[in-house]
């Protein structure tokens, strides 16, 4: 069915304004602090006080306060909120609210794989991956990246398994069964990286997560549980981009160059890369709705919430990568704490 379009609303101090999906960046060695609304930038002012004041006020842009609500509780005079707001509003920023009961199948694929890119491009902005590349972030920082992403690719038979066990569409479950056959035993790619970084295979073998890594691995597995199209749509974020493929080999090659490590240390992992841009798992969801005209909107709305909170489970699990590997008395590898240690 079309969609129709939105009815325009008066913005008045009864307006209650609610933002797209936003985020805000500031590059690492930069000044400037952009706002992020789909795969459109925005530069902020640089001056503290008042980029200070714009996010105050931006905070209560969630359709529960109204202008006028605003100007109360922040303090700025309300005919500057209302320049904001209309400003915003002729940007485009705002929700727009249709009365869509269903979505066609070829338009949200191709809404998700345009979020997930966008979301993609957020995550690799992560102080992570900056930190490494001006190594500014110490040598176990980098090692500690890869040790991390062995537990993560470990995991995957783990979460496609609860998918499997939990799906809840026939039409579902012969790709998920494929997908599980072609991911289940890839460890062995981190393995063979972290021992030519000089990681002893048995300490890899017995390593234990750090908490961030068990919380991504858990949201997969939720994921999987609770709906199975969630699941399908994020394979789109987790999935290797052949687009970025070539480029990420590249950068991977570099750091561990840089980082004193030969050149080829981490090519294994760059091999697990490159069989799955070429097994094409990226474009599951695109293969599972190949067949059907349209999905529900409620389901829509389901599916984008767990991909945004997926897309925050990465920022955590870098974070504590960050965390967790900079402490100069952590244990590398971490050890298991049993009985005996207390």
């Amino acid at each position: 069915m079309p969609e129709e379009a939105p009815t325009p609303v008066e913005i008045d101090e009864r307006y209650r304004p609610r933002l797209r999906h936003c985020t805000f960046l500031t590059p690492e060695g930069e000044e400037t602090t952009y706002m992020i609304v789909g795969r459109e930038y925005f530069e902020l002012s640089t001056e503290k006080d008042q980029l200070e004041i714009f996010l105050n006020v931006k905070r209560y842009f969630d359709g529960r306060h109204s202008v006028a609500d605003i100007h109360r509780i922040t303090g700025v005079d309300q005919a500057d909120v209302l320049d904001t707001v209309r400003m915003f509003s002729d940007a485009g920023l705002f929700r727009s609210v249709r009365p869509l009961e269903s979505i066609p199948s070829s338009v949200f694929v191709q809404q998700i794989e345009e979020s997930c890119d966008m979301w993609g491009k957020q995550i690799g902005y992560h102080p992570l991956f900056t930190g490494l590349s001006t190594q500014r972030l110490r040598r176990e920082v980098f090692v500690g990246m890869i040790l991390e992403i062995y537990h993560y690719i470990k995991s995957a038979s783990k979460h496609i398994g609860t998918a499997i066990a939990h799906c809840n569409d026939p039409a579902f479950a012969p790709f998920l069964a494929e997908y599980h056959s072609e991911e289940w035993n890839h460890s062995h790619y981190a393995v063979d990286t972290l021992v030519r970084l000089g990681m002893p295979k048995e300490q890899v073998l017995t390593a234990h997560p750090i908490i961030g890594t068990w919380s991504l691995i858990n949201n997969l597995c939720e994921i999987a549980r609770q709906d199975t199209l969630s699941y399908l749509a994020c394979t789109n974020l987790f999935e290797a981009r052949e687009q970025d493929a070539e480029g990420a080999a590249k950068d991977m090659r570099e750091l561990t160059s840089a980082y004193g490590f030969p050149a080829d240390a981490t090519d294994p992992l760059i091999q697990h890369m490159e069989l799955d841009v070429a097994a094409g798992h990226k474009s599951l969801l695109a293969e599972a709705l190949g067949s059907r005209e349209s999905i529900a909107a409620v389901d829509a709305h389901r599916v984008v919430n767990n991909l945004h909170d997926l897309k925050h489970s990465y920022d955590q699990f870098h974070d504590g990568i960050v965390q967790y590997y900079s402490e100069v008395s952590n244990y590398i590898p971490r050890l298991t704490v049993d009985y005996f240690s207390l």
